[in-house]
């Protein structure tokens, strides 16, 4: 291993730190409880030394590095010599190497400890139907996901099948059986994995993030098929996601795709992190939208500016918005309102 991965990382865990940057001729920067912090040792971070990171957290495989070097970005995880796993992006900024870290939990981490809203529990026992988390990187869906699939491996007797580029976390089989297949190690593409899914007898579908259109199809043919698929999109609540996956799409084919996609739908969980007020560590606020009568002619009549007041009065059914579940962790006194407010500006009084 690179002497100066080693201390880095190493460092890194001490300070229980969520992610990491490292880049050739900057200073080495954590994220603390969602605050970057520059490490008060300077390591000369050169060329040589860089290109030797990049030797370590590719496994010394020159194959990968050339690969890299060729298309500029890189997506895999790492495991460190402690045991803990790490996901990995590797990219070029102004022609130099650079890495973004992220830790991974070694145990799943309960639905109660992330605060996951109270009906989620009560959605996993669903059969078939699609279910999307979703929020831009670094808002910790990824580790709902794991919590989510946990539960069901502790309750459901099923097979789940995973598809991840990478494989950030390694499920053990419990009342379930997991087959993880990673891009690029074990299948050729998401579009390739999904295809030959149907031939894999899942009963659970996870996919690490729906990206295009040939995605989006799968995935709902094959929750329309009897399966439940759960996977992730880079988009800010309910509303956004709806609009992107039908966007995914040619004009003449949407109206189409959106009853399809009413028919499918199970329920959008949107998620953000927020400080504790006790200041040890983060936790998540959630937007929970899930599928009603009223909704699904919401979606097929394409009027989405009803959705969110849909969503308001549906919260004694078990929805919720953002701002109210973060007023409820204030209430009870899990976060403080300087930890959210800036992030409802048109909602705050």
């Amino acid at each position: 291993m690179s002497q100066m991965l080693e201390k880095i990382l190493t460092y890194w865990i001490q300070k229980k730190a969520s992610d990491i940057h490292i880049a050739q001729g900057s200073p080495v920067t954590f994220r603390i409880k969602k605050k970057m912090s520059t490490l008060s040792e300077s390591w000369d971070i050169s060329k040589e030394s860089i290109e030797r990171v990049l030797l370590a957290l590719m496994n010394w495989d020159q194959t990968r590095v050339d690969e890299f070097l060729e298309t500029k970005d890189a997506d895999f995880a790492y495991i460190f010599s402690d045991g803990t796993s790490f996901r990995v992006n590797a990219y070029m900024k102004i022609g130099k190497i650079a890495f973004a870290l992220r830790r991974i939990e070694a145990e799943p981490l309960a639905m109660e400890a992330l605060w996951l809203p109270e009906w989620v529990k009560k959605f996993i026992h669903m059969k078939q139907g699609l279910i999307l988390i979703t929020w831009p990187t670094g808002s910790g869906k990824s580790t709902s996901m794991v919590s989510i699939l946990n539960e069901i491996n502790k309750n459901r007797s099923e097979h789940i099948l995973t598809v991840e580029d990478p494989i950030e976390f390694v499920f053990k089989n419990d009342k379930s059986m997991f087959s993880q297949r990673e891009v690029g190690n074990d299948t050729d593409s998401f579009t390739a994995a999904l295809r030959a899914a149907m031939r894999e007898d899942p009963d659970v579908i996870m996919i690490g993030e729906m990206r295009d259109r040939e995605t989006v199809e799968a995935a709902m043919e094959m929750a329309e098929t009897g399966h439940l698929v759960i996977s992730t999109m880079h988009t800010s609540g309910s509303v956004q996601t709806l609009t992107r996956i039908i966007n995914f799409f040619p004009p003449e084919i949407q109206n189409a795709v959106r009853y399809k996609l009413g028919d499918v739908l199970g329920w959008v969980l949107s998620q953000r992190l927020v400080q504790k007020s006790d200041g040890t560590g983060i936790v998540g606020i959630y937007e929970l939208m899930f599928m009603t009568t009223g909704i699904k002619n919401l979606i097929r009549e394409w009027t989405l500016n009803q959705i969110k007041w849909n969503i308001e009065t549906g919260m004694k059914d078990g929805m919720i918005t953002m701002l109210r579940h973060a007023q409820q962790l204030e209430e009870q006194g899990i976060i403080d309102k300087e930890g959210y407010q800036d992030f409802f500006p048109d909602d705050m009084e």
